[in-house]
């Protein structure tokens, strides 16, 4: 087998991992704990070179942690356009929504002509919180669930 098609059962179950978790940003932390909990323990060292793997082939964003964090990844859909947009992070619950609208081209405009920037997106990160994890939404969400 081609070193390119190289799988083993670890990788195919840190894949399957990512790809569950697609929506929302996922530690090596996490990962461990996860192959831990499947009687698969993988070293954290492996876990790293596969996800820098991922990354260079395209399968997978890196964000950089805030000061003092490590950095989380999330698996990129095929054709997803990663590159062309900005993401939004949940600081509560760690959900990436893709800034994939019209709204981008305005925005990357702007920061060209107003600011002369030439804005890259891929692991561009604003962060703030979702509507589920917004104080009055989660008030409206127990409110909801004390009624059934």
């Amino acid at each position: 087998m081609t070193k390119q098609g190289y799988r083993t059962n670890s990788r195919t179950k840190i894949m399957e991992f990512l790809q569950e978790n697609r929506n929302k940003t996922v530690t090596v932390r996490e990962i461990g704990i996860h192959m831990h909990d499947l009687d698969c323990p993988v070293n954290v060292t492996t876990i790293y070179r596969y996800l820098d793997k991922l990354e260079k082939d395209g399968q997978l964003m890196k964000y950089a942690g805030e000061k003092g964090e490590k950095a989380s990844y999330q698996y990129v859909e095929p054709d997803q356009g990663c590159d062309d947009h900005l993401h939004l992070q949940c600081v509560s619950c760690g959900a990436v929504i893709h800034l994939d609208c019209h709204f981008m081209d305005e925005i990357a405009e702007h920061i060209d002509r107003e600011h002369g920037f030439d804005l890259q997106c891929r692991g561009s990160v604003i962060y703030g919180l979702c509507q589920n994890c917004r104080p009055g939404q989660r008030a409206h969400r127990q409110a909801a669930e004390v009624k059934k």
